[in-house]
């Protein structure tokens, strides 16, 4: 993977490449101490110089966060005359691929894209989601998979077992979602 930039946009993209173990490759001028905090742990190899034609070798993802759509649309044009995807931050034209905003909540992955024509709603949606879906670590989000795992058992009739579940979910939307009343 080739990461063309360091400030704040492309430490995002890195941060959200962490759980995929891939090996990086980064090329920038300067370097944001945020940036390269965000760096740790991966298999690295940084250049502190303008992107060149020469970075594509071996690579089959780019990411081009440069904040210069000038910059972006080099990168691209020369990904793309060698097949390459390119995802450039904010500039959909320069952009093949989308990287969608994500939740992870153990087994419940939501990923929320506006197409790269607002990156910063799908982010809002993602953090509103955030407060609504419960933690993997919940106990209550754990007995929802074992009661789901169990129902897999009994009834067998599917869309039974569906209907069961749906009406749990409700009730436990409704719980979460209207205000308490108070027991003064």
């Amino acid at each position: 993977m080739l990461v063309v930039g360091g400030g704040n946009v492309a430490r995002a993209k890195v941060l959200a490449l962490r759980p995929t173990g891939c090996s990086l490759r980064v090329v920038s001028l300067t370097f944001a101490p945020a940036f390269l905090e965000a760096l740790d742990g991966f298999d690295l190899e940084r250049h502190h110089r303008a992107f060149q034609p020469a970075d594509l070798e071996g690579v089959h993802l780019i990411i081009s966060a440069t904040n210069d759509s000038a910059a972006n649309r080099i990168v691209a044009a020369h990904a793309r005359s060698l097949g390459l995807w390119v995802n450039a931050v904010d500039d959909a034209a320069s952009c093949d691929a989308l990287f969608p905003s994500i939740l992870r909540r153990g087994p419940f992955v939501a990923a929320i894209s506006t197409e790269g024509a607002f990156a910063g709603l799908s982010r809002v949606v993602r953090e509103a989601l955030e407060g609504l879906v419960p933690d993997a670590t919940v106990p209550e989000f754990e007995a929802l998979v074992k009661l789901r795992q169990q129902l897999k058992q009994t009834p067998p009739d599917p869309h039974q077992r569906a209907e069961y579940l749906r009406d749990i979910l409700w009730q436990i939307q409704q719980d979460t979602l209207l205000p308490k009343a108070s027991n003064q």
